[in-house]
């Protein structure tokens, strides 16, 4: 058996003009009152018995349970005689309880997974209640709940709190797993008792377990005119349905230093925290969308000796407490502590081990989508180093390289990101606006290119060749199309073996043999070593990459000189020119070089001397090619 209690005794005094002298469980959501969508829910995994305890306009509840047959379960509708609050009203009724129970407050609207709430709940013996967490946009003014690694919980801190400490954000959102015998101690009190205010703590004071459920499901009250509007909209438009974790759910992974927060060297202290401009609009526009948010990053401070756990719990409770000053939150953060290798003063010797977690290894990555039931193929990894590309590459996830921090230029990793971009408000921006807009554009160019095909992508530096590449890449490969993206600027040369032009700044011998060599279908399956480029030293490093491509493979190759390359047969090789606003090229041309450590001036020159140098060049090269205006898709 499984047993439900409702606690559906409020009177609901905001709400008076909306309910028309009914008690608040029954207010209507989108043609259902809310009670019966609450009993619907649990019936749906599997509940058999449910006490609802009334007390305000009790006999409507009884009534319309009636109606319903009482919706083929097992329910008693308990009318307490007078407010108990949450947790008296539940022991009013303790001889009626199943040994464990959940706990359900009539006045949330939720869409939540019961069978993964309760198998968490279950994977530690002796626990005396579980309860459903999740953070929120205003954690500053709401009870706050702190867990430790390994999700107990260790403490409770109301409304107001203190201005002396950071605090995460985990609110208690009232939906809880209680055991009967762990209540047991308090059945016989009486008066006004809350499960949050008084009973969980006094249960933590005894040295009772208490766990925390961190979920990011839909749980909302509905407890004034706005709240209730809000919940019906969300319902209305299928929000509400798909937050469940039976779900398959969109995922946006971010790393922290360099992406969220400034990049400091092994940073190890609170104090050295600090957000990068725009980043809590940011995510709190993940945060309406419906992309989950999940913080993945390596720290090996602790593995290092130079920062302890609670040291890391005070770092990410300040970005936490930052964030939600602003209305935004994360709804996980997975972090490595390990590192591999040793030789430093204070090392945590148990620590320094070759783990899987810690990136490009995919373990909190993996962790996560587990845990979340992520849609690997709708999810993406936002970061400021090559190691984060790597990660997201391993992991199957689409990538964007983020112009902060180190802005991709470390070279640990030799992975190409799907997209580049200056910053986290740009990232999200690209995901949310611009990746919709030319997915749909690039599904009618798809239309027409088949299994084997060429596709040569040109136009002028920094104009989005890549990512429309790779945006194509993968319409392509959503309709059953494998394909692959190269770049050219692989086949750079190094500077001092370079010539004259911008064709001579490029292998273009090199090149155009690699076309002629998959220009050729019979003879692939075909192996390619693939070259890597360093912006900062301007070498190019061979063999960094593999690639295995078979006869019905679809190859893209982008560049700026891509459009000089020729093929011997014109069926199956499609061209395209890209394009875009001449002064937002001219800031990313010049962003370039500012992150190679040129001043404005010189950035300026190089602009200079590449306009004189390539653009005659390249609009030359886009006869015949197909040309494709980005600035036009994103108008």
């Amino acid at each position: 058996m499984k047993q439900v209690v409702i606690l559906a005794g409020g009177k609901g005094t905001r709400l008076r003009e909306r309910l028309g002298g009914l008690p608040k469980p029954l207010v209507d959501i989108c043609g259902l009152p809310l009670l019966e969508r609450q009993i619907l829910l649990v019936k749906r995994f599997g509940f058999t018995d449910a006490l609802i305890l009334v007390n305000h306009a009790a006999e409507y509840i009884l009534e319309y349970c009636a109606s319903k047959n009482n919706w083929g379960m097992r329910i008693s509708c308990i009318d307490d005689g007078h407010p108990r609050g949450t947790a008296g009203a539940t022991l009013a009724v303790f001889d009626l309880l199943a040994d464990e129970f959940l706990v359900m407050y009539g006045d949330t609207m939720l869409e939540v997974d019961l069978a993964r709430f309760y198998s968490y709940h279950k994977q530690v013996k002796g626990v005396a209640a579980t309860l459903f967490l999740h953070p929120n946009d205003h954690p500053h003014d709401s009870d706050l709940v702190e867990l430790d690694d390994a999700g107990l919980v260790t403490g409770f801190y109301p409304y107001p709190h203190s201005s002396s400490r950071y605090f995460p954000n985990l609110v208690n959102a009232a939906l809880y797993w209680v055991s009967k015998q762990a209540l047991a101690p308090w059945s016989r009190e009486a008066g006004m008792l809350d499960f949050g205010k008084d009973i969980f703590p006094a249960m933590l004071r005894e040295g009772l377990v208490l766990r925390g459920y961190n979920s990011p499901e839909y749980i909302k009250d509905i407890g004034t005119p706005a709240r209730l509007d809000k919940v019906c909209l969300d319902f209305s438009s299928g929000k509400v349905e798909r937050a469940s974790l039976d779900r398959p759910q969109a995922i946006v992974f971010l790393d922290r230093d360099g992406t969220i927060n400034r990049e400091v060297d092994h940073l190890k202290a609170a104090e050295q925290f600090e957000l990068l401009p725009g980043v809590e609009e940011a995510i709190k526009r993940l945060n309406r969308s419906e992309f989950r948010c999940c913080v993945v990053t390596n720290q090996p401070v602790i593995a290092r000796g130079e920062c302890s756990y609670n040291g890391l719990r005070d770092i990410h409770n300040k970005m936490e407490t930052l964030l939600g000053l602003r209305g935004a939150f994360v709804d996980r953060i997975y972090y490595c502590p390990h590192h591999p290798d040793s030789g430093f003063e204070g090392e945590r010797v148990e620590l320094k081990v070759a783990c899987d977690c810690r990136k490009p290894k995919v373990g909190m990555i993996e962790n996560a989508l587990e845990e979340f039931n992520g849609a690997r193929e709708l999810s993406w990894m936002i970061g400021d180093t090559s190691v984060d590309i790597e990660t997201a590459k391993r992991s199957g996830l689409k990538s964007i390289l983020v112009e902060t921090g180190y802005a991709g230029l470390d070279y640990r990793e030799w992975a190409i990101p799907d997209a580049i971009v200056p910053d986290l408000t740009s990232a999200v921006s690209f995901i949310l606006d611009q990746y919709p807009r030319w997915f749909t554009y690039c599904t009618e160019l798809a239309k027409d290119i088949s299994s084997g095909s060429i596709v040569l992508i040109g136009g002028q530096a920094r104009c989005g060749k890549s990512t429309f590449g790779n945006v194509l890449r993968d319409v392509l490969q959503a309709s059953g199309r494998r394909a692959w993206v190269l770049s050219a600027d692989r086949w750079l040369r190094n500077e001092q073996a370079r010539e004259t032009g911008v064709l001579g700044r490029y292998d273009m011998a090199a090149l155009q043999s690699l076309v002629d060599e998959l220009s050729d279908n019979e003879r692939r399956p075909v192996s390619l070593n693939l070259p890597g480029y360093n912006k900062l030293n301007r070498t190019r490093i061979d063999g960094v990459d593999r690639m295995v491509v078979s006869n019905s493979d679809v190859i893209l190759i982008e560049g700026t000189v891509a459009l000089a390359l020729k093929t011997s047969h014109d069926a199956g090789v499609f061209r395209f020119h890209i394009e875009i606003d001449e002064e937002s090229r001219k800031e990313r041309v010049l962003n370039e070089y500012r992150l190679r450590g040129k001043t404005e001036a010189q950035a300026l020159e190089v602009y200079r001397v590449r306009q004189a140098d390539e653009y005659p060049v390249i609009e030359n090269l886009k006869r015949g090619a197909l040309s494709v205006s980005l600035s036009d898709i994103l108008a």
